[in-house]
């Protein structure tokens, strides 16, 4: 009998040892998760005060601690508002793909952030775009090759003058033709006949002749000028050209000049 009572005394003893010791292990973990709740309610409020205030960097060090006592993955998009604030666009992008991929997040708050990726995104190509158009390379212009001077063109004034001295020895040829045909009318040996076509050619030769004498001694003093004023003359489009035109008509006769410049 007293070997079943003690029997029954050691079962009791091993029960309330058996019962007693989870008890006091689960009222201490639910301590603990309490204070880390407590201490995670804390941080995030002190974390979104200074958000509030524009203190960026405390906030973040504030959800980063309160992240690391409880993977909450609202602290995580807390913390890429923060970088997003910050301009610091790739931080911010990697905070909101970690809250996207996060468990136990709902729909709603995994489109918002999508939606804050894609516009981060935006902004950072908008914003390469025009530093791209500020800064554009200047491209490096060729040096400008200063054209030498052309040495002065004298040609067409001395085409112009030869054709002046050609048309005054044509006036001489034609005045001794015209001194001979002269003679030849006091020459009684002649008939009246050939003595008046002598006198005919003689004033018809004296005529030309006294044309070409003009005209030679006009386009010589041309042909002088422009030899002389080519050293002033910088452009020359083309050079000159000049046509001597000599005619002969009935009681007259006379030389056309053309200048073409």
């Amino acid at each position: 009998m007293m070997a079943m009572r003690k029997f029954i005394g050691v079962g009791l003893l091993v029960a309330l040892m058996s019962t007693g010791v989870p008890t006091q292990v689960m009222a201490q973990s639910d301590a603990d998760a309490a204070d880390i709740a407590r201490q995670v309610e804390s941080l995030s409020a002190e974390g979104a005060q200074s958000f509030r205030t524009g203190d960026y960097d405390k906030a973040i060090e504030l959800f980063e601690q309160a992240y690391a006592l409880d993977p909450v993955p609202n602290l995580l998009y807390n913390i890429g508002r923060c970088y997003e604030q910050m301009e610091q666009w790739d931080e911010a992008i990697a905070q909101y793909e970690r809250f996207m991929v996060a468990p136990d997040v709902e729909s709603e708050a995994r489109s918002h952030a999508m939606e804050r990726v894609q516009s981060l995104r935006e902004i950072q190509s908008m914003q390469a775009r025009e530093d791209g158009a500020a800064t554009p390379e200047e491209p490096q212009s060729a040096p400008i090759a200063t054209p030498e001077p052309a040495p002065p063109n004298r040609t067409p004034g001395i085409l112009t003058t030869a054709g002046g001295v050609a048309l005054i020895g044509g006036g001489v040829v034609m005045g001794l033709m015209a001194s001979g045909n002269a003679d030849s009318i006091a020459d009684t040996q002649l008939s009246y006949d050939d003595r008046l076509g002598a006198r005919d050619s003689a004033r018809t030769q004296a005529l030309v002749a006294d044309v070409f004498y003009i005209s030679g001694a006009a386009v010589t003093a041309l042909g002088i000028y422009l030899i002389v004023s080519a050293d002033s003359v910088e452009d020359s489009p083309r050079a000159s050209r000049s046509v001597l035109t000599p005619w002969v008509g009935k009681g007259s006769a006379g030389v056309g000049l053309t200048l073409g410049f």
